[in-house]
């Protein structure tokens, strides 16, 4: 019976190590494709935008999480960006530093590329001043804007995604005052998702048979 409760322990020691096992894979210092030729895409859009506000904050200051996708069909300047291709538009990279300021009341694009070499859970916290529109490998993510600063984990958000490479494109908006940008992208192996489910379950267990 001791052999087996030092077994137990022993499997539950190494689950939890598993389960933990996340890694930053995009941080502040990644680099990565880099367009900040955009300009103020209000300008472009006109008045009552909602994805692109007026200049220093002329049309409002607006709160708003859920955002979505925005129609960029008006800027030539992003190329075919979703679909990896950056012989279009003002693109620098694919090891352009990312400054964390820029022009107050244009809009940027970024883009990283990763690998995963298997499949694994991926969360995106981002602070940014403004608002935030975010692609994973093309397909419509997140979309935020809000007033005030950049703060680290401002917005979050996440999918699954399999062994391979993939694409985070990112396109910041400003509407005025001034700029800020902060970026953590963690990576969790699927298996030690799956190893703190059954973490859970195994406590679970060991709790009914105490009782």
């Amino acid at each position: 019976m001791k052999k087996m409760k030092q077994f137990v322990s022993g499997s539950v020691l190494a689950l939890f190590a598993s389960a933990t096992s996340a890694t930053i894979i995009i941080d502040n210092d990644s680099t990565g494709w880099y367009n900040s030729g955009l300009g103020d895409l209000a300008l472009t859009y006109g008045p009552g935008s909602d994805f692109f506000p007026g200049a220093n904050v002329s049309e409002g200051d607006p709160v708003v999480t859920g955002l979505a996708e925005p129609d960029l069909s008006l800027t030539t300047n992003l190329g075919n960006w979703l679909n990896a291709d950056f012989s279009l538009g003002t693109w620098t990279g694919p090891n352009s530093s990312i400054p964390k300021n820029w022009t107050v009341n244009d809009e940027t694009a970024i883009v990283y590329e990763f690998t995963l070499t298997e499949s694994s859970s991926i969360t995106v916290d981002i602070g940014v001043d403004n608002g935030l529109f975010a692609w994973i490998n093309g397909d419509y993510t997140f979309g935020a804007m809000s007033s005030g600063g950049s703060f680290p984990g401002e917005y979050s958000f996440g999918t699954t995604l399999g062994a391979g490479t993939h694409y985070l494109q990112l396109l910041r908006e400003d509407h005025g005052g001034s700029t800020g940008y902060d970026i953590k992208v963690t990576a969790v192996p699927e298996p030690a998702t799956i190893a703190l489910f059954g973490l859970g379950l195994l406590g679970m267990g060991i709790a009914r048979r105490k009782a």
